[in-house]
């Protein structure tokens, strides 16, 4: 469980390095991962009984976007100032993440066991998102923080996501609610579309 994530098989990247594809596979890296970070402060909530960081959910939720747009920017442009500017943006990500970790201060032991879980699942996305840019190179300080295993699909990724996610804790508070916090590869309207068939 505590494999890190790199969403991008090889074939793939091989595929999207010449085009701008790879900026959708980001896009729907970042669109299961910022959720799925914002999910842990909700559950950390929840079992301490207190309000969600809402700044800090907030401030996932910006980095993110700024990662999508400079992409896409990268994508048209190629430049170097871009390049910066986007390890940069990623760079802040991966802080948010470490953010998340340290305000992931729960007594109950079964839930701290699945906010670790799930904190280790997430971590990886950082590899995922620098994976998947084409001849952009993530600088020396990130690279070090960025730890590549064999990949796995964003399909498996959620899986795991939200078998741990919906796993019983015994806190009946946190049980309740983690159900509802499940992240789709999907929008709603695709899925209620296609009957459940799409996830």
């Amino acid at each position: 469980m505590k494999k890190l994530l790199v969403v991008v098989l090889a074939l793939s990247v091989g595929l999207t390095a010449c085009s701008t594809a790879w900026v959708t596979t980001l896009d729907s890296i970042l669109a299961a991962a910022a959720p799925a970070l914002i999910n842990i402060l909700q559950i950390v909530a929840i079992a301490n009984g207190t309000p969600i960081n809402s700044n800090l959910a907030a401030k996932i939720n910006t980095d993110s976007a700024a990662i999508k747009t400079l992409a896409a920017d990268f994508a048209k442009d190629g430049g170097s100032n871009v390049c910066t500017n986007l390890n940069a943006a990623i760079a802040t990500y991966s802080a948010d993440q470490a953010l998340v970790l340290q305000v992931a201060q729960v007594s109950d032991s079964a839930t701290a066991q699945k906010i670790a879980l799930l904190s280790s699942l997430v971590a990886s996305t950082v590899g995922a998102i620098t994976a998947v840019i084409p001849s952009c190179q993530v600088t020396a300080s990130l690279a070090r923080s960025i730890k590549v295993e064999p990949p796995l699909s964003l399909r498996t990724f959620i899986g795991q996501y939200n078998r741990i996610l919906t796993e019983k804790t015994g806190n009946s508070a946190v049980d309740a609610v983690t159900p509802k916090l499940q992240v789709h590869q999907h929008s709603k309207a695709a899925r209620v579309a296609s009957f459940g068939y799409l996830k």
